[in-house]
């Protein structure tokens, strides 16, 4: 099955963006990590000038918490059982 990932889309004529795609790569850096191309770019040096950092922060949470709650930690592994 083919995943369409593309943020922005026509829905009804209308550009909108798709909060299923906006999920799935919310998923994917969960995996990946994720970095800011204005503070990779040295247009910044820091968050702290960037009117966006509040969503950033909560960019890092949501990714964090759904890492925290699809986590399945076993206190026991083995090959052999």
């Amino acid at each position: 099955m083919f995943v369409d990932n593309q943020v922005v889309k026509k829905f009804e004529g209308e550009e909108r963006y798709d909060k299923f795609a906006i999920a799935t790569t919310m998923f994917d850096v969960s995996f990946k990590g994720a970095s800011c191309s204005v503070i990779e770019s040295l247009v910044l040096k820091g968050c702290d000038n960037c009117n966006l950092k509040y969503l950033c922060r909560k960019i890092d949470e949501v990714v964090q918490d759904y890492t925290e709650r699809t986590t399945v930690v076993t206190d026991r592994f083995s090959f052999i059982d």
